[in-house]
Order: structure tokens, then C-alpha cells, then sequence
């Protein structure tokens, strides 16, 4: 968790941090890429920091609870 207060811009730490406990549904995860990132969830920007995370292994979708999760550790 102290990795996460490190992380730059804020807005990873906030989209990061959305991901944690119950995760975010795909709503919540369109809403936040809009307002912290001026991207849609279809944008290629968007696309490509999903990926980019995922890549990490720091934000996941969950096929099972329909959530994206934040997996950091």
C-alpha cells in the first residue's frame, strides 16, 4: 500500500485505489477515466493504460466479479 501514496500523477493513485477491496465495476471505471483523465473507456489512451497496467499486473479485470481490481504487492 505505501507504493500506492508514491505513485505519479495522482490520478493513477486514485484509479489504482478505486480498484481496491470490492474493485470497480465497468461504470465506475468509465466515470473515473472521464473525470481524472479527459480519456473514454473506448479511447486508445484508455486502452493503452488498461493494458499497461494489466501488463504490471496492478489492474485487473475480474471475470468472475465483474469488477477490475487493483493487485499491487
Amino acid at each position: 500500500m505505501s507504493g500506492l501514496l508514491n505513485l505519479e500523477p495522482p490520478a493513477l493513485r486514485r484509479l489504482l485505489k478505486q480498484g481496491l477491496r470490492l474493485g470497480l465495476d465497468q461504470a465506475g471505471l468509465e466515470q473515473l477515466l472521464r473525470a481524472d483523465w479527459g480519456f473514454s473507456a473506448d479511447s486508445l489512451e484508455a486502452q493503452a493504460l488498461l493494458a499497461t497496467l494489466a501488463e504490471r499486473g496492478w489492474f485487473l479485470w475480474n471475470p468472475d466479479s465483474q469488477r477490475w481490481k487493483t493487485h499491487l504487492g
